[in-house]
């Protein structure tokens, strides 16, 4: 008996056209598919570093532009300036405004630190006193990486950039004690008053941003005439 053509089913050929063109319709979707993912984690990435530089900057400007006249002892005893910046040995500073949401004893002071490690990482460290005992220890935190170089540059009242802060301290490898032999940094420095500079400069050589420079404004600093409005507070490199 003949089925009718309604009754008739595909071919083999029709069936191996049909596959055909179903494979190369989703070898298309899947490209585009895979396009879409590759793109959006491109975007997630450069936002996560964006976000993570927008962290830094602002960690480092509501430390600096904080800095108080406070100085402090070291763990050997010695008597340091409330900021002191040295091109080997980073900046360290009194900063006021540490939070206390926890409504613990102790001060809203903090002594901070700022060095860039081994690994190409500018590491954000502060103690938890800030008269030191021997052993007191940081408490560090790595804000960026990927950093090539770090240098800090200080606008003193002539207007003139100094490559350490105070210009005539004598710096040790101990975030602000006096080397062996020499005078101490509160000595050398006039511990009896402070003297900020007027501004502080943070160039830094970064992976994925290039070259970066943020200025900052120092409380109790008095500007002059300096340049320094020819310098961006973010920006490329000169």
């Amino acid at each position: 008996m003949n089925l009718s053509r309604a009754q008739r089913g595909f071919t083999l050929v029709e069936l191996l056209v049909a596959m055909a063109v179903f494979a190369v319709m989703a070898g298309i979707a899947y490209g585009g598919l895979s396009s879409v993912l590759s793109t959006r984690d491109s975007i997630n990435a450069a936002l996560k570093r964006s976000k993570t530089l927008q962290m830094a900057t602002w960690r480092l400007q509501r430390d600096v532009e904080q800095i108080v006249a406070r100085p402090v002892r070291d763990r050997f005893g010695d008597s340091a300036p409330a900021l002191l910046g040295s091109p080997n040995l980073g900046i360290t500073f009194t900063r006021d405004g540490w939070s206390n949401p926890l409504g613990e004893t102790r001060s809203t002071l903090q002594r901070v630190h700022y060095q860039l490690n081994g690994k190409k990482q500018l590491v954000r460290s502060y103690w938890r006193v800030l008269d030191q005992a021997q052993d007191s220890k940081t408490v560090d935190r790595i804000l960026l990486s990927g950093v090539e170089s770090m240098e800090w540059r200080y606008l003193d009242g002539q207007g003139r950039w100094q490559d350490r802060w105070p210009p005539n301290a004598n710096l040790s490898a101990n975030f602000g004690s006096a080397a062996p032999g020499s005078a101490s940094v509160g000595q050398s420095a006039g511990a009896a008053g402070y003297n900020p500079p007027q501004a502080i400069e943070l160039r830094l050589d970064t992976d994925s941003w290039g070259k970066l420079r943020l200025l900052f404004m120092i409380p109790g600093g008095r500007p002059s005439n300096s340049n320094l409005n020819s310098i961006p507070a973010l920006g490329g490199g000169s």
